[in-house]
């Protein structure tokens, strides 16, 4: 008999924040749910991240670690004033715009924790940004409160570290990887700038993928990580050995089906009925699905949408 959704709730989830570990890092202390896991999926419905908004306005917290990985993690950040201007090195963030507003600036340089000379963008619910490593960034004019989604992930793989994200060449005029094609690419991850997408961008991409019958649109691509929206109106399937995804479902409902075992021993092939753990899908709930691990959609309510963020995680040896 298929596992149960139960399969993914951690001790963690199950008595809230109680559960969790704490970080120290650079003097500063983060609540951790739970460690990345390696042989399971990670669900965070919509009603649990909303439970944590409201675990961290008790508790003051700012940053709630959902998922430690070491060189990656995904967090809840939660502000209710002017974040201090700073930097990340060796880190690209990506960001999902949960509740509330602001205004983010990024680039520049900074002085006496702001921004000058930098780019500024209104962010809202819904909104997504690419942020690279070494970038400066602050969130300034936030109305009441303003709480995102921020994923992030060490750019520092070995040099010979295979590229694993997809097919798409890293860079432009290269050829596609994997031997079968790659997908079109909007933009190449920039390195000296953010990347900015409304909510109402976003809106369009998902009607101009139905109109062209679409089911990836790869809106930043960077060679060992991408950035798209995967819209499919059918079961499907997949694994990557090295690539780790995160998931916000944009459109649709359906359900996930991740490690379920393949009829032939291919981990691509066909998906064996009653193996996996199930969990059901609907908008704005978050998926962590580690590398080497079969995921895919089970079933499909009319059609799925969502923000699919990926990156190696073939970082060699810690």
């Amino acid at each position: 008999m298929r596992n149960t959704l139960l399969a993914y709730i951690t001790l963690a989830a199950l008595t809230g924040m109680c559960g969790a570990l704490v970080l120290a890092q650079g003097g500063a202390a983060t609540t951790v749910i739970e460690q990345a896991p390696k042989d399971r999926a990670i669900a965070m419905p919509k009603e649990k991240w909303t439970q944590y908004l409201k675990d961290m306005d008790a508790k003051k917290l700012s940053t709630l670690r959902i998922v430690e990985g070491g060189k990656h993690n995904v967090n809840i950040r939660r502000i209710t004033t002017v974040e201090t201007a700073g930097v990340q090195p060796n880190t690209i963030e990506v960001w999902y715009v949960m509740e509330g507003s602001g205004t983010l600036t990024t680039g520049g340089k900074i002085e006496n924790g702001k921004i000058v000379g930098g780019e500024s963008d209104p962010i809202k619910p819904g909104d997504v940004e690419f942020i690279p490593a070494g970038l400066p960034r602050g969130v300034s004019g936030v109305d009441g409160s303003v709480t995102w989604l921020n994923i992030r992930w060490d750019v520092d793989w070995p040099a010979d570290a295979p590229m694993g994200a997809g097919t798409a060449p890293p860079v432009p005029g290269a050829a596609p990887r994997g031997g079968r094609g790659g997908v079109s690419v909007m933009e190449y991850a920039p390195t000296d700038r953010a990347v900015h997408f409304s909510k109402e961008t976003l809106v369009a991409f998902q009607k101009d993928m139905d109109a062209k019958k679409t089911a990836t649109l790869r809106m930043i691509e960077g060679g060992h990580f991408n950035v798209n929206i995967r819209r499919i109106n059918a079961p499907s399937g997949e694994f990557h050995a090295t690539t780790i995804d995160t998931w916000v479902v944009l459109e649709g409902s359906g359900t996930v089906n991740t490690g379920y075992t393949t009829s032939n021993g291919n981990p691509s092939g066909p998906r064996v009925s009653g193996t996996g753990v199930d969990a059901p899908a609907k908008v704005e709930d978050v998926f962590f699905i580690p590398s080497s691990f079969t995921h895919g959609f089970g079933a499909v309510n009319g059609v799925m949408s969502w923000l699919n963020i990926r990156w190696d995680d073939n970082y060699g040896k810690k």
